[in-house]
């Protein structure tokens, strides 16, 4: 879990939803818990769900398991990695999209961490196509350490 240590910390997001349009904020918090990471956000406007995610439990050095939970009820199981500078979340191979906690598309996000660990420039995107694996932007988000 060494390779998540450049996250950890307090957070400001900032980003642009397109349907329906809306700027969002996020207060987000990046703490160890043990063996794992904890990644938990407050998110404004209120119609835009609060979340928490467990990260860990693959070994050291593998993508690891995240698991998300939001207040809308939603529970979803993503894959993360840090690599390099890039921080990569995908849903996790066999993971429904369609199902009852899926948004109905595939999605991912990736950001870019800057060289002095001050800013993520971020983007979540969503998979298109039969297969869900032709890639548009859903929304980007940015942050900033706080």
């Amino acid at each position: 879990m060494k390779e998540f240590e450049p996250l950890i910390g307090e957070w400001h997001g900032e980003g642009d939803f397109p349907d329906p349009p809306m700027k969002i904020t996020e207060e987000a918090k990046i703490d160890r818990l043990g063996a794992f990471i904890v990644f938990s956000s407050v998110d404004e406007p209120a119609g835009v769900p609060d979340s928490i995610s467990i990260i860990g439990g693959a070994p050291e050095g593998e993508p690891q398991p995240m698991h998300y939970f939001d207040s809308r009820g939603v529970e979803r199981l993503y894959m993360t990695a840090l690599e390099g500078s890039t921080w990569r979340i995908w849903r996790a191979p066999g993971e429904d999209w369609n199902g009852p906690h899926g948004p109905g598309f595939n999605q991912r996000f990736i950001g870019e961490l800057s060289a002095d660990g001050r800013t993520i420039e971020g983007r979540w995107e969503r998979g298109i196509g039969d297969a869900g694996d032709e890639w548009e932007l859903d929304f980007p988000i940015n942050y900033v350490r706080k």
